[in-house]
């Protein structure tokens, strides 16, 4: 059992408490630091892959070569800005029909899959 850590209490209490989607491991830094809680780059992603470990968040791939991290839930896709970076939640499954077809089509009992939309956020517009 791991000794307890006042950083990945924070870190749960900031996937709990915000509305926020998807977090970088430095957005996450960045937010505990301002809440005054003491935290190194280290820390804060040993915590959230203990929080993967156990269940309460899924690590997101956009495509950008950057862990990011969402609080576990129904399936759904992300859109991420090629300019800035900015990453959104599709909500829903856009493909929920497709992984049946795919099957069928290649003989593969399809489990996951992943689909990100890259575009320009509408700040970047």
């Amino acid at each position: 059992m791991p000794r307890p850590s006042h950083v990945r209490d924070a870190v749960q209490g900031q996937l709990r408490g915000s509305n926020r989607h998807v977090w970088t491991v430095e957005e996450m830094l960045a937010e505990l630091r301002a809440a005054g809680v003491a935290a190194d780059f280290s820390s804060v992603f040993r915590s959230l892959v203990w929080c993967e470990e156990q269940g309460s968040v899924k690590r997101v791939d956009v495509g950008d070569g950057r862990a990011r991290f969402e609080p576990a839930g129904d399936h759904h896709e992300h859109a991420r800005c090629e300019r800035c970076g900015t990453v959104a939640e599709v909500p829903g499954c856009v493909l929920a029909d497709i992984p049946e077809r795919v099957g069928s089509l290649t003989g593969f009992a399809i489990n996951a899959h992943r689909l990100v939309f890259i575009g320009l956020c509408p700040d970047c517009q």
